[in-house]
């Protein structure tokens, strides 16, 4: 026993020395100009750090850090001298080979010609490292080691600008002024647009389901899901097909947050008009004129709230309001889908193959959820309306249990590639938990309810 304890304890001693010996896995250019360094917000924490990554299999560190920096930011660099290793990654002090293009006043740095903005990267800023808060620190001690070596990495130009519209195109130039007109004369405040904003999330929209569920049955419900999975694989496809930027990367000061993805069509627009629409047209199956009116109206709303937040341009809007009406007015052929196995196989395997290529975080989370949905739908629980309200207590227990665990994750952990896994597997579980494990748990309140078969309309 005495043994095992001792080599464990060696172990454990010999651990670091280990670490350090074994070839670096990522790789970081470190970029200043005086006493400001290049800081970028990863889109999965929000949080700031050096440009940097993994190391690509045939990579020197040196290559992959010139690289990340180009990929991150759109700037090309070159090595002046090794930093030393900071855990697993070796960092470099870096000069940028063309002038970073800032903003005065706010360091808000230009990423428009960066290939990965619409990907891992949400902003980027030349600021102090001793100013930035703690709690915006991706790897706060990486940023304190780097604090004292400032001085031996000399400074890249920097072109302070007002704003970067002279980059924008003509529409876009035009657009800008009326973002800042409606912004002004609307206000800062307006409460009524971050509801109509709200009307619009597709995670509120989720955590409206178990609330569903009781009202309208779990056929309706799987329809509901079908249609807004296929709406947000048709918008994250066209976003990457048009590939426009969002107005905040002309004028950082639009917008009080920043946002990932491209801009063109706005999702939040499409979802309010199409959910809202199927949702006011099964509440009113003998108006629909004044459903589809109303489901218009909200849809503007939201993408009013879009504009207003500085995060869409209007043509994003109108493209995306454009797209929700389609797939509502189609939807007498849309929805009857839901009811067919293959119909959800394409679904997942449009994202999937989405995600492969484009390495594209949202479609992966499609693809999963659509096929966990999938598989929780062809287990033989019956998908009762018996206790509709303990449904949606059953149901609203466990999203918000998930939601928690989704959000908790950047909180928890900093590799952006383990919280990426990690809410992956939690699409998985939510798809799962609503197709099946509320309808587990319901049926054993009732022996009548095991083994039967679901419901037409769900397998």
């Amino acid at each position: 026993m005495i043994r095992y304890v001792c080599c464990l304890l060696l172990a454990l001693l010999t651990a670091p020395l280990v670490l350090a010996q074994s070839a670096p896995s990522g790789a970081v250019c470190v970029v200043k100009h005086q006493d400001k360094v290049l800081l970028v917000q990863d889109r999965v924490s929000s949080r700031y750090s050096l440009t940097g990554g993994y190391i690509d299999q045939g990579e020197t560190p040196a290559q992959a850090a010139l690289r990340e920096l180009f990929e991150e930011t759109g700037l090309r660099g070159r090595i002046v001298a090794p930093l030393g290793r900071w855990r697993s990654a070796e960092l470099f002090a870096c000069q940028s080979l063309s002038p970073i293009r800032a903003q005065s006043g706010t360091g808000a740095v230009s990423l428009l010609q960066a290939p990965n903005r619409d990907g891992e990267v949400l902003s980027a800023l030349l600021i102090a490292p001793t100013t930035l808060p703690h709690a915006l620190r991706r790897f706060p001690a990486q940023l304190d080691w780097i604090v004292p070596r400032l001085a031996s990495i000399p400074d890249s130009e920097v072109t302070w600008v007002a704003d970067f519209r002279s980059e924008a195109n003509t529409l876009h130039d035009r657009e800008l002024t009326l973002i800042r007109q409606v912004q002004s004369l609307i206000g800062p405040k307006a409460l009524w647009l971050q509801l109509a904003n709200l009307a619009g999330s597709t995670p509120f929209l989720l955590l409206l389901i178990p609330f569903l569920l009781p009202l309208l049955g779990w056929p309706s419900v799987w329809q509901l899901l079908f249609a807004m999975l296929w709406l947000a694989l048709l918008t994250q496809l066209a976003k990457e097909a048009v590939a426009w930027p969002r107005p905040f990367n002309f004028m950082p000061d639009l917008a009080p947050h920043a946002v990932s993805g491209f801009g063109m069509p706005s999702g939040h627009t499409a979802t309010a008009m199409l959910g809202w629409g199927l949702l006011l047209g099964w509440a009113w199956p003998k108006r629909r004129g004044a459903a589809l009116t109303l489901a218009l109206l909200l849809g503007s709303a939201t993408g009013l709230a879009r504009v207003w937040l500085g995060v869409h341009f209007i043509s994003d809007v109108v493209a995306g309001l454009l797209l929700g009406l389609i797939l509502l007015t189609l939807r007498s052929r849309l929805l009857p889908l839901a009811s067919h196995y293959l119909a959800w196989l394409l679904l997942a395997g449009l994202a999937g193959m989405g995600a492969a290529i484009l390495q594209s975080p949202t479609l992966a989370a499609i693809a999963i959820a659509s096929l966990a949905l999938l598989l929780g739908s062809q287990s033989r629980v019956n998908r009762t309306r018996r206790h509709p309200w303990l449904v949606g207590f059953i149901a609203l227990s466990g999203c918000l249990l998930l939601s928690l665990l989704s959000t908790g994750l950047p909180l928890l952990i900093s590799s952006s590639l383990l919280i990426l896994s990690g809410q992956g597997i939690l699409y998985g579980l939510w798809g799962l938990w609503l197709s099946h494990g509320i309808w587990w748990l319901l049926s054993l309140t009732d022996d009548h309810n095991r083994g039967m078969a679901p419901p037409q309309g769900t397998s």
